[in-house]
């Protein structure tokens, strides 16, 4: 089993929502009929346990400097039994660049540095493989009658060129050289910016989710998986740390398109035309989250959120769809530690966003100061934010509000070392937890 280290994970800071937005209803696995057990955790609700899918719903990584930002991420196999994970990058287009599997022994755990895939080239150390050798507690590696081994003994170790340039690229300026159209927006500042998704799966394969097929030949069910993700960066002194989100399958277990869900829809129904078969719980539309912007402790709080963009319904090029650099939302509101909101509901909730519009991309970090968000008209220090993040389209088969997620990142606005007591006490204590 490889045993990757990982920097420092400071403090985990989340926020979830309920999707109460047009239609959803708390705690049910769809309109009707309502859950008849309460077996499997059947609903909607998402939380922080076992799942068949993971999100990191944004991450962001400078490739031309190894102690700039960067993103990692850990995956987690909770039970006795070998599991394959299936790992899609994808870019704010919703164009996946890269795919590869990490082969789980039981109980094993495997860390990703995305500065090394993206910038480096470096997927996983020589010898992770299902040849690897189990703990004493996990069963064989061939013990899991849903996984097929075949090619899991031969896992990419390396990404070599032009596989590396062009998924560098997609990712930075939204370019590759197999498409004429782009695939991503262009990030100047923030360099490689994108979403990763984590599935469960039944063999190590090179499918996509855009894939005929992939939801009902390559993914499994077992709510097996747990894992989180830090954003780093030596240069500032900072570190951040988050769970991704744990995507639950509903009902669980069996092989391959083996059960049917309840459910209206499923995370990944954008990709089966409206279909189900994947069984993974569909994200919220609405979320509250906390920001601070200034004061004695000079925080500064940006916004992570993620959006489901629209498919183009194919694969390679036509999987990008420029739109999504540009989704709209439906209201947000600002609140400050006095009750008093600030507001705008845009006049016209449309994808795609007329000019002057309020919109989002796929995957962002925006501060809580940006114009996207309502002003703070008294200078408030803090607050919270109440997002509905519903991009207004037409869902089918069933017209229920978009997906989304959102987190937050609290970082001083003038980078003092972690260890500074310049403000205080309390101040101090504020800083080590990030």
């Amino acid at each position: 089993m490889r045993k990757a280290s990982v920097w420092a994970l400071m403090a985990i800071l989340a926020v979830a929502g309920s999707a109460y937005a047009r239609g959803i209803v708390s705690n049910a696995t769809g309109l009707v009929p309502a859950p008849s057990t309460t077996n499997n955790d059947d609903s909607c609700d998402i939380s922080v346990a076992p799942a068949a899918t993971l999100l990191l719903p944004y991450f962001e990584v400078n490739i031309d400097n190894p102690a700039g930002e960067t993103t990692l991420f850990t995956i987690t196999n909770v039970s006795q039994l070998p599991q394959i994970a299936h790992v899609t990058i994808w870019t704010d287009f919703s164009f996946p660049v890269l795919d590869f599997n990490i082969f789980l022994t039981g109980y094993d755990v495997q860390s990703i540095n995305l500065f090394d895939v993206i910038s480096r080239g470096k997927i996983a150390e020589p010898g992770t493989s299902s040849d690897s050798d189990v703990g004493r507690r996990s069963l064989e590696n061939t013990d899991n009658p849903l996984l097929t081994l075949t090619n899991c003994n031969r896992l990419a170790v390396n990404i070599r060129q032009p596989l590396l340039g062009d998924l560098q690229t997609a990712l930075t300026t939204g370019r590759t050289s197999s498409c004429n159209v782009a695939v991503g927006r262009v990030h100047p500042r923030t360099g490689a910016v994108g979403y990763v998704t984590v599935d469960l799966a039944e063999s190590c394969n090179t499918s996509l989710p855009i894939d005929a097929g992939y939801f009902t030949t390559r993914v499994l069910y077992d709510n097996v998986l747990i894992g989180d993700y830090q954003q780093v960066n030596s240069t500032q002194n900072f570190a951040q740390g988050n769970p991704m989100v744990h995507i639950r399958a509903i009902p669980e277990g069996g092989p391959p398109a083996g059960n049917v869900t309840t459910f209206d829809r499923t995370f990944y129904s954008r990709y089966q035309a409206g279909g189900t078969a994947d069984r993974r719980q569909p994200l919220p539309s609405t979320f509250a989250a906390r920001w601070i912007s200034g004061g004695s402790t000079g925080f500064a709080t940006t916004f992570k959120i993620w959006r489901e963009g629209l498919t183009g319904g194919g694969v390679g090029c036509a999987a990008a769809i420029s739109t999504n650099g540009s989704i709209a939302i439906t209201e947000f509101v600002r609140f400050d530690e006095e009750e008093n909101p600030t507001t705008f509901t845009p006049e016209e909730v449309i994808s795609p966003v007329p000019p002057g519009g309020v919109s989002l991309p796929e995957t962002s970090r925006t501060a809580a100061t940006d114009s996207i968000f309502p002003p703070n008209p008294d200078g408030a220090v803090a607050g919270w934010m109440y997002m509905n993040l519903d991009n207004a389209v037409t869902q089918t088969p069933v017209n229920v509000a978009s997906q989304n997620w959102s987190s937050f990142r609290w970082q001083p606005m003038v980078v003092t070392r972690l260890t500074s007591t310049r403000h205080g006490s309390a101040t101090a204590a504020a800083r080590r937890l990030l």
